[in-house]
């Protein structure tokens, strides 16, 4: 983990926690659970159903930036899962099915659960108190920034230097398509921040960039899932001993037809974005993206997964006026086109953290089995 990124994913949870009051409103519906068990009160009953739905409800409200894949790692890393979606509401669907009869028993199982929720967010809350009060730092997509980050299980990639090597080569040549799709082809992105527990690296990328980002993964995670039922099938198939002959040739065809969505996908996006007058350039251009697309795609079938984000700047305070002074015109004006641009933003970054959040949707447990770069002729 980066020490300032996990900081500024707790300081998240912390946010998220402190608006939440899930420990706090579960307890209320306890209390009133405990009442409804001396008086039998319907509307004491219908008054803790209320609560415990206002509880999960709360439970269910996540901002977009604990659901990207970092912060997501970083939640599983400090044994918080339970607390999110769908676990919270799972595990309370669970102690009213088997307590729910007794509403004495249900009350203590209940309280048991918000004690438990309880002291995982107090330590929560002292670990976000110890980084801020150690001024520990703070790393976030600056304003008007972008970023593309790659997280990356250790064992899909390898650990000697060599092998990182070739990694961040491949991930280099896919950077450089589309920088040059996007006309810039003399930026080179520079690195944000890189860790080691999986290896996550973020690349700082140009906000007009974050479209085609944006649109190759949703594609890629589009491609996987349409693709699924026949890899589910392969499998099925395979644990009935079917010949190998007959499991190849599913293979052979999802592959295939992997290869062919990529290779239409790096079409698309030189027909959306490209910016190339130069037809031969423009070919070799498209046939580097096909080859870093289907890097990707491999890398993200393999368990990796990918982050996107954008960094808004603050909205703009207008001037305050006393009674008969004129405002400031040319500041409102100003402040107008700023809340234009911070509008573009939130758009262009609200689809990029939906990307990057169906990256975590991809099965891995039925790969599709994308065959190296070069055995496909196409892909040349």
């Amino acid at each position: 983990m980066h020490l300032g990124r996990f900081h500024h994913v707790v300081d998240h949870l912390e946010r998220h926690f402190s608006a939440a009051k899930l420990a706090e409103i579960l307890d209320a519906a306890v209390s009133v659970l405990e009442q409804y068990s001396q008086s039998r009160t319907e509307s004491l009953m219908a008054e803790f159903r209320n609560k415990l739905a206002q509880a999960l409800d709360s439970s269910d409200d996540v901002a977009d930036e604990l659901l990207q894949p970092y912060a997501q790692q970083v939640i599983g890393e400090l044994g918080l899962k339970m607390l999110f979606p769908p676990e919270v509401r799972s595990k309370t669907d669970e102690i009213v099915a088997e307590h729910g009869f007794d509403s004495v028993s249900l009350a203590t199982a209940l309280k048991k659960q918000a004690k438990l929720i309880g002291v995982k967010v107090s330590y929560l809350k002292q670990l976000d108190g110890a980084l801020r009060s150690l001024s520990v730092e703070y790393t976030e997509v600056a304003e008007h920034c972008a970023e593309f980050g790659l997280l990356l299980p250790r064992n899909i990639v390898g650990e000697k230097l060599p092998d990182l090597s070739k990694e961040f080569d491949s991930l280099s040549k896919l950077a450089r398509a589309v920088n040059e799709l996007s006309g810039q082809p003399d930026y080179d992105p520079q690195v944000v921040t890189i860790s080691s527990s999986w290896w996550q690296i973020f690349l700082d990328i140009p906000i007009d960039q974050v479209a085609i980002w944006t649109l190759a993964i949703e594609r890629i995670v589009t491609l996987f899932k349409s693709n699924l039922e026949i890899k589910q099938l392969q499998k099925q198939l395979s644990e009935k001993a079917m010949p190998d002959a007959i499991l190849k040739a599913i293979s052979d065809e999802v592959d295939k037809k992997v290869s062919g969505g990529l290779k239409s996908i790096a079409t698309d996006l030189m027909a959306k974005f490209a910016t190339i007058e130069d037809r031969g350039r423009r070919n070799e251009i498209e046939t580097q993206l096909r080859q870093g697309l289907h890097y990707l795609a491999k890398r993200m079938n393999e368990g990796a997964q990918v982050e996107l984000n954008v960094g808004l700047p603050d909205e703009p305070e207008d001037p305050v006026t006393k009674e008969g002074e004129e405002p400031n015109q040319q500041l409102l004006e100003a402040n107008s086109k700023i809340r234009e641009r911070l509008a573009q933003l939130r758009q262009i970054r609200g689809a990029a953290m939906k990307a990057s959040e169906a990256s975590l949707q991809l099965d891995t447990a039925a790969p599709l089995l994308l065959s190296d770069l070069k055995s496909h002729d196409d892909l040349e």
